[in-house]
This record gives C-alpha cells, sequence and structure tokens, in this order.
C-alpha cells in the first residue's frame, strides 16, 4: 500500500512538473484582451463658456444672484465648430433653463442640487446643437452666490 501511494505522488509531483514547464516555456502567449476589446478613443475637447450670471427670482421678488462658469466636453474635435459658431445660441439657452430651474421650491429642498442641473443643461445643449451626445458633459468650474439675507 505504501508503495502505491509513492508511486501516485511521484507520478503526481512528474505531472505537474511537466505541466508547469509546458505552462511556463512551451506555450504561445494569449492575446491581450484589453488591448483587442478596447478601441482608439478620439481625444476629448472642451469648450469654455462665458460666465453667466443669473437672477434668482422667488415669490416674484429677486433673491439673489448666481454666477456659473462651466466648460462642455464635446464628443470630439469634430464638433468644436459646429459649437463655436452655436456658442451665442447655446450659453442664451443655457441661461434660460439655469433661470427657469435656480428660482424653482425644489432646488431650495435640495440645496441646489448639481446632478439636476447638469443633466437639464445637457438636454438643452442637446437640443441647441440638433445631435443627441455631441455634448457628453458640462464640468462646473466656479459656481458663486449671493443671496439677500
Amino acid at each position: 500500500m505504501k508503495k502505491i501511494v509513492l508511486i501516485l505522488l511521484v507520478l503526481l509531483l512528474l505531472g505537474g512538473g511537466g505541466g508547469a514547464a509546458w505552462w511556463f516555456l512551451l506555450r504561445k502567449p494569449p492575446a491581450d484582451p484589453q488591448a483587442a476589446a478596447a478601441p482608439v478613443a478620439a481625444p476629448i475637447a472642451y469648450l469654455k463658456l462665458p460666465a453667466l450670471t443669473v437672477p434668482v427670482i422667488r415669490d416674484g421678488a429677486p433673491h439673489g444672484l448666481i454666477t456659473v462658469e462651466m466648460t462642455m466636453e464635446l464628443k470630439d474635435e469634430t464638433v468644436r465648430p459646429q459649437a463655436e459658431e452655436r456658442l451665442p445660441v447655446l450659453a442664451d439657452r443655457l441661461f434660460v433653463v439655469l433661470y427657469d430651474l435656480l428660482g424653482r421650491r425644489i432646488m431650495r429642498e435640495q440645496n441646489f442640487n448639481l446632478e439636476m442641473v447638469k443633466g437639464r443643461l445637457l438636454i438643452a445643449a442637446d437640443k441647441v446643437m440638433g445631435a443627441p451626445g455631441s455634448i457628453t458633459n458640462v464640468t462646473f468650474t466656479a459656481v458663486e452666490t449671493r443671496f439677500a439675507s
């Protein structure tokens, strides 16, 4: 019985050594799945918008001012000429969206939820650009608030 166990142990060790030798020395290296799966992305382009100063009106009276500086993330560099051509219309539409949104009670209750504001701004920007997805993100570079006490 001891001889059979020893023989099985030696065969197991030899088989493991042979398998390891094949694995590390003889097999072809596998193709890199990340390199094959990840297509080369076009470089992202950014468009800085002029600062927008938006009055906050509540109950028919001025409550304060919010100055917002934003940068739009464009899908790629090919969108930049169209975005720069439509920049006045884009800035005006974003001002209107901010004016409408910032005076609402939900913004005060949610402490000016920036994710909600970003979502509304992206929807408006897509309508101005005429191509959904041409502007992929809005980044607030500066937000200054001045409220009446």
